[in-house]
């Protein structure tokens, strides 16, 4: 069975029910991504896409992830343990980690790990899609999911998954030693773990997470 991600100190998820949406948005339906909604609650800072935005990427991703950036928005979710993202602020820069001359509109990045993980939708064809993840601390990459509203709904509501993809033990360590992320931060390794760094609690540290990926990224093609 899968279990749902709970994390001390979170707000309730009760509170961002279809009720609530309803409440708050003015939405009768509920979210296609409700289950991923109540299980990552959603930071007081989220802001909502605008209808600009979501015209120019209406056939670019699934009406599901649409639909959450209208009607709930980009930020932190369950307190920055996952983000997310404003396409158009990290598509350089998954260009980059995957060594693209030139821009590609089947990979869209929509999310952020609070340790600098990129999540991105791939449209393989008219009917196929996946969800991968790139790690800029090692440039490792995996196919995570078939279906975007699995990775949400399923994938990152089962705890196991949910542990191994976004670090939650981690996080929760780190949160307790450096206190909360703020909005478009995430924690990193100083010094970078490409430059020898060790990959413990102490050696974190809250950093710009555009600015620090971009510097990752510069040290991934220095190699």
């Amino acid at each position: 069975m899968k279990r749902r991600i709970f994390l001390a100190g979170i707000a309730s998820a009760a509170i961002f029910s279809g009720f609530a949406l309803k409440f708050l948005y003015g939405k009768s339906q509920m979210l296609a991504l409700q289950h991923f909604v109540d299980s990552y609650p959603p930071g007081a800072n989220v802001q909502r896409a605008g209808n600009e935005l979501l015209a120019r990427y209406s056939k670019l991703v699934p009406p599901s992830l649409l639909q959450l950036w209208e009607n709930v928005g980009f930020g932190s979710y369950a307190d920055g343990l996952i983000s997310l993202i404003n396409p158009d602020d990290y598509n350089e820069l998954l260009y980059g980690w995957l060594m693209l001359d030139e821009e590609d509109p089947t990979r869209i990045p929509f999310a952020i790990s609070a340790f600098g993980r990129l999540f991105y939708y791939r449209r393989l064809t008219d009917k196929d899609e996946d969800v991968c993840v790139i790690d800029p601390h090692t440039s490792s990459g995996d196919v995570l999911t078939w279906s975007l509203d699995d990775f949400f709904n399923s994938y990152l509501c089962d705890t196991e998954s949910a542990n191994g993809a976004l670090q939650v033990t981690l996080f929760r360590n780190a949160v307790t030693r450096h206190g909360p992320l703020q909005e478009r931060q995430i924690f990193a390794w100083t010094p970078a773990l490409r430059l020898g760094g060790s990959e413990s609690v102490e050696h974190l540290t809250k950093v710009n997470a555009l600015v620090h990926l971009d510097i990752l990224l510069q040290l991934a093609l220095g190699d």
